[in-house]
């Protein structure tokens, strides 16, 4: 399980790659917002990520915080992604708009599990990985349906 999750970490906090921020600076207007949104997530993630794999002294008040910005990122999200918004520099596939309820049930998955894990770090449950590897998933899944390939 320690392994399998210090995978996902890995997975999770390469989800920019320099190809992708050099994106970021040429993008303007909502492809920006929502590029920078996503630094936020990964900015969390990484916190999250290096108490997960023992890397930093698990903080409660640290932890708390970054699933707190996770889940409040979360329910920005769909703000972010008006039809017409696709196409370079940005990475959003067409699918999102026409799978649009599939992309909301994605993000209202993130919101829920980052909510999920605030309340795990904050009670300092023993479950907080698990609720991690959850927020890591749902990551995973919307990405895997529609963020295109990163440029190799």
């Amino acid at each position: 399980m320690k392994s399998k999750l210090a995978q996902l970490v890995a997975v999770g906090t390469l989800l920019l790659t320099p190809a992708a921020l050099l994106a970021q600076e040429e993008a303007t207007g909502v492809v920006k917002e929502r590029m920078d949104l996503m630094e936020t997530q990964k900015d969390a993630m990484k916190v999250l990520g290096a108490m997960a794999k023992g890397q930093a002294p698990f903080d409660a008040a640290k932890a708390t915080a970054a699933a707190k910005e996770i889940e409040t990122t979360a329910a920005q999200i769909l703000d972010l992604f008006p039809e017409g918004s696709g196409g370079e520099p940005s990475k959003a596939k067409p699918e999102i708009w026409t799978q649009w309820d599939k992309f909301t049930t994605d993000t209202e998955r993130l919101a829920t599990a980052a909510a999920a894990l605030e309340e795990a770090v904050s009670g300092e449950s023993p479950e907080w990985k698990a609720k991690f590897k959850d927020v890591i998933d749902a990551c995973k899944t919307c990405h895997k349906t529609f963020r295109a390939e990163k440029d190799k």
